[in-house]
């Protein structure tokens, strides 16, 4: 069963990158709950409205736009279960220009929920690439 569940984790992971891709704010958001948190650079944004979270997102799709951004990689995926309903994941993305040169680095760690048959994001907070929350785990329970 916890194999299962991470399949389904790594494939939100995944999602998530896909979206943010393609800079599609609508479908990003759509992977995340409502309420919903983003914690960055020590600031703590939640809200359950789509527009306050577009107004607070935006800026940072827009600035990756004007630097040429064209792909975030999954670089890393550590995955904890908490139980059958809560989980956290630990990444690390790297965004790509068009040419395929490294834009930047970083590590995000993200608060989990099953909420209807299907995992969201319930906080996502960024920080260090170098910095996993969780430890390398292939198939914690």
């Amino acid at each position: 069963m916890s194999k299962d569940k991470h399949t389904e984790i790594t494939h939100l992971m995944q999602s998530i990158g896909e979206t943010f891709s393609r800079l599609d704010f609508d479908a990003w958001l759509a992977l995340f709950t409502t309420p919903r948190t983003i914690i960055s650079k020590g600031n703590v944004f939640s809200s359950t409205s789509a527009e306050e979270t577009r107004n607070k997102m935006m800026p940072v799709f827009d600035s990756l736009h004007q630097r040429g951004f064209a792909h975030t990689r999954l670089d890393k995926c550590h995955i904890k279960l908490l139980g059958d309903t809560n989980a956290m994941a630990s990444t690390v993305w790297t965004r790509l220009d068009g040419n395929g040169d490294v834009i930047e680095t970083l590590g995000a760690t993200y608060t989990l929920v099953l909420a209807d048959g299907a995992w969201k994001v319930a906080v996502v907070m960024s920080h260090r690439a170098d910095v996993m929350a969780i430890p390398d785990q292939s198939q914690d329970s």
